[in-house]
């Protein structure tokens, strides 16, 4: 709803280019972006739903005869929260949200995943984050849930919620191995 008030009087290249920008702020890397679908804006029944194309150069880094491509494609937002060992005042979140990344990679041809990250499933009841990562022989998939369901939290939980950040981050930066199917894994 707040994306639809913000936008209400923009036009149809401008609202593109504000749901293209919303998502540049979640990857961390350089992107090439295209809204794939044309999202109602008019109605408030339905969730807006954006679909893009995603190019992301130098996602993937080579190591060795492998390819290393990490998990936590549209973490940038966690990737410096909390960072401070200490904390002076409350902690405040706007409202309660859900972060749901469902991604699938169609993996070049002659290349295989050798190893995935295990699963997370992290669960203090108000902040919950799991990771969950599948493949067959042509793609990869996997499902990061990221569920904040607070608003104020005192300082003297802190500690916590800095940890359960610091699994988020972990979790983010695991990578999945690729290879070239003829290699041979030893």
């Amino acid at each position: 709803m707040r994306r639809r008030v913000e936008e209400r009087h923009e036009d149809e290249t401008e609202r593109k280019k504000f749901l293209e920008d919303q998502v540049r702020e979640y990857i961390p890397a350089a992107i090439d972006i295209d809204l794939a679908n044309k999202p109602d804006w008019s109605s408030s029944e339905n969730s807006l739903v954006a679909e893009f194309d995603l190019k992301v150069p130098g996602w993937a880094s080579a190591a060795g005869r492998r390819a290393l491509l990490p998990v936590g494609l549209f973490g940038a937002t966690e990737k410096r929260l909390f960072d401070h060992a200490a904390r002076v005042h409350p902690i405040y979140f706007e409202f309660p949200f859900q972060k749901v990344d469902d991604v699938t990679v169609e993996l070049p041809l002659g290349w295989m995943v050798s190893s995935t990250p295990p699963a997370q499933d992290q669960n203090a009841k108000v902040v919950i984050y799991t990771l969950k990562v599948d493949h067959d022989a042509g793609a990869l998939h996997w499902t990061r849930t990221l569920n904040i369901d607070l608003l104020l939290l005192e300082t003297k939980f802190y500690p916590a919620l800095r940890n359960f950040f610091q699994v988020v981050r972990s979790g983010d930066e695991s990578q999945i191995v690729l290879q070239p199917a003829t290699a041979t894994t030893n």
